[in-house]
């Protein structure tokens, strides 16, 4: 065991100096702590940032086959990609998601869209028939 330590005591130190560095042992508890689409509300936000949990509370089968938009107004990317379908229709935004609002909704919504859900500074709407 001695032999084993003096041969691998620089490679030990090196693994030991990066665990301890990079906080290896706090992420790997905060991982097993937490479920997976906790961790995503933590990173994304629910009404704040890209607002991941205000969509995935909001979307449903329906508008992930009609066509929607997600308008960030932060300097957020775009969350679209987590429920994005490939096989959904090209008609024009039927709905639309509308994140981190804080001043009033620019009339184009307001005149084309109804308010279906909000909550805080999100919004949810639908196109008028």
């Amino acid at each position: 065991m001695k032999k084993f330590i003096k041969n691998n005591f620089y490679f030990i130190l090196i693994i030991l100096f990066i665990t301890v560095n990079f906080n290896s042992l706090e992420k790997i508890y905060l991982i097993h702590l937490k479920d997976y689409s906790q961790r995503l509300l933590d990173a994304y936000g629910n009404c704040e940032k890209e607002g991941y949990g205000f969509v995935k509370k909001n979307i449903n089968d329906q508008i992930i086959k009609s066509n929607f938009y997600i308008e960030n107004n932060e300097d957020f990317p775009s969350i679209k990609g987590f429920f994005y379908n490939f096989k959904s229709s090209t008609d024009k935004n039927t709905y639309v998601f509308i994140i981190n609002q804080k001043d009033k909704i620019k009339d184009v919504y307001l005149n084309n869209y109804e308010i279906i859900e909000k909550e805080e500074n999100c919004y949810l709407l639908k196109k008028n028939d």
